[in-house]
């Protein structure tokens, strides 16, 4: 299309849409939830613990998992968890074993020290979320909540959207 052609859009409006479309607002409010709840879980004796370690609490199992699972489930590459997954081995968070089933793959299990990195966690995570609700109230957060659960689960839109599985993210 040639310039003479093409819509036209003032700086200002390009601006407005550019910071207030849903996608950038999604993003922004999961940005700072996620440096909150990592301040809060330095704050809470783990200052060794880095924003891209996230993919590996959010992917841990008490039971037990092998690192190809936690990285599809991360989005990120089996190279990248195993890296992070080293660093959490370094501190004393995980622990590596044979599979039983499969020799080729091995289970990255939490140790007691992982347990209770994960348990300072989740409450890290309550508070980022204490901190969202103190800007739109207990009642806002739940109905924020419930909003992106129905959009999650929605079945009318599923076949466009991309699992967050299916896509590599930066570790």
């Amino acid at each position: 299309m040639h310039p003479e052609n093409s819509p036209s859009i003032s700086n200002e409006d390009f601006e407005h849409l550019r910071q207030t479309n849903l996608g950038r607002l999604i993003e922004d409010v999961h940005f700072f939830f996620d440096i909150q709840a990592m301040m809060y879980l330095r704050q809470s004796n783990y200052p060794m613990i880095k924003s891209a370690d996230a993919h590996v609490m959010r992917t841990m199992r008490l039971e037990g998992t092998r690192i190809t699972d936690m990285a599809k489930q991360a989005g990120i590459s089996k190279q990248a968890m195993s890296k992070l997954v080293a660093g959490f081995i370094e501190h004393g968070f995980l622990v590596w074993s044979n599979d039983p089933i499969d020799k080729r793959n091995r289970i990255v299990s939490v140790t007691d020290e992982g347990r209770e990195l994960l348990v300072c966690g989740i409450a890290a995570l309550s508070r980022a979320e204490k901190d969202i609700s103190d800007v739109v109230g207990t009642a806002g957060l739940e109905q924020f909540r419930q909003l992106l659960l129905s959009i999650k689960h929605a079945k009318n839109i599923r076949p466009i959207i991309s699992h967050p599985h299916d896509r590599k993210r930066r570790a």
